[in-house]
């Protein structure tokens, strides 16, 4: 969704808005992976949701039939809101495998959801 940040200058406040939610994601990725005691907490056993055979056609099916232009920026713009609209099921799924779910988890999937579904009343 931030393939125009080099292609299209809106504004300045646009453009560090974009660069800076860049870094927070890049550096979120980066805590998670690699820095106790968040990395320790990953269970790669009961993280075995297919993306490739799920998430990515659908998403990319979906880019093919909904979008604003057939132009290569507009196609992949909308597969990456599509894909950000889906993100949630391998969460989804990693929650029912578990069984039980903690507060704050619950809440936290219940405000992305409703983020995601103001964003396409938005869009």
């Amino acid at each position: 969704r931030y393939l125009d940040l080099f292609t299209h200058f809106i504004s300045l406040y646009n453009s560090v808005m974009k660069v800076a939610f860049i870094a927070s994601t890049l550096y979120t990725v980066y805590v998670l992976r690699f820095k106790k005691p968040f990395c320790s907490t990953y269970e790669p056993d009961k993280d075995n949701f297919n993306y490739f055979k799920y998430l990515f056609p659908l998403a990319g099916l979906l880019a093919l039939f909904i979008h604003t232009s057939w132009k290569p920026f507009f196609l992949l713009w909308s597969f990456s809101l599509w894909l950000e609209a889906f993100a949630i099921l391998p969460q989804l799924y990693l929650l029912q495998r578990m069984g039980e779910i903690e507060n704050i988890t619950s809440r936290y999937i219940v405000t992305l959801g409703l983020y995601r579904l103001f964003y396409i009343f938005h869009w």
